[in-house]
């Protein structure tokens, strides 16, 4: 580990806890299409595979209209509403700024639009090199490791000294595919048992433990 030069952080469930926004987004779009309302702690298990995946297992839906109109709505609420109630985990601000002499990027399945009004608004913008969303007329969502090599090349940082560091198995499937070494944190939204079967080369109970590890 001592000669990583690049961390690639997820977003949601990894450096911020969003679940409270995204609900009440949801639930703006569920409310006006007449369905019922999801809880807060029924939110986490539907994310990480991008707002697509979301909006049609919180909708029940498959009808393509009615999806979009979904999100729409979505979108209309979330613009406003993103940051209200999302605060980055323990730690995050001060192991970031602790790494100094590391490269660090984002790479999220959140929109491009709402990943970078989020780092900014949070006050994370200064610690991050690139800071990518997704992109999916440019690129595929994770588990796809496309949008990690992109990073990789933006930055001029080869996988094998790269880490990607994030609470799904999408994020360990992308990195391990791309030809980095994985990080699973444990306390986003998947369990570690979860995590576990992914095979992660590093698993950390709290943001601040990245310190721990030989970079």
């Amino acid at each position: 580990m001592n000669n990583i030069r690049l961390l690639i952080f997820d977003l949601d469930g990894t450096l911020v806890d969003s679940r409270f926004d995204l609900a009440d987004a949801v639930n703006y779009a569920l409310e006006r299409l007449g369905k019922p309302k999801l809880t807060y702690e029924e939110l986490p298990p539907l994310l990480g595979s991008g707002l697509s995946y979301l909006l049609q297992k919180a909708t029940l839906e498959e009808d393509s209209a009615i999806l979009r109109h979904a999100r729409r709505l979505f979108d209309e609420y979330y613009s406003q509403h993103h940051a209200d109630k999302t605060r980055c985990y323990p730690g995050v601000k001060e192991t970031l700024a602790a790494l100094p002499h590391l490269k660090k990027a984002v790479y999220s399945n959140k929109a491009q639009d709402f990943t970078e009004a989020i780092i900014r608004e949070l006050g994370l913008a200064p610690y991050f090199d690139k800071v990518m969303g997704a992109q999916p007329d440019k690129y595929p969502l994770k588990p796809d490791p496309a949008g990690i090599r992109i990073i990789l090349e933006a930055l001029g940082i080869p996988p094998e000294i790269a880490l990607m560091v994030g609470d799904s198995t999408h994020d360990m499937e992308a990195g391990q595919a791309a030809g980095l070494r994985t990080c699973a944190v444990t306390y986003g939204y998947r369990p570690a048992e979860v995590l576990r079967e992914a095979e992660p080369d590093y698993m950390i109970e709290g943001f601040p433990e990245l310190l721990k590890l030989p970079f």
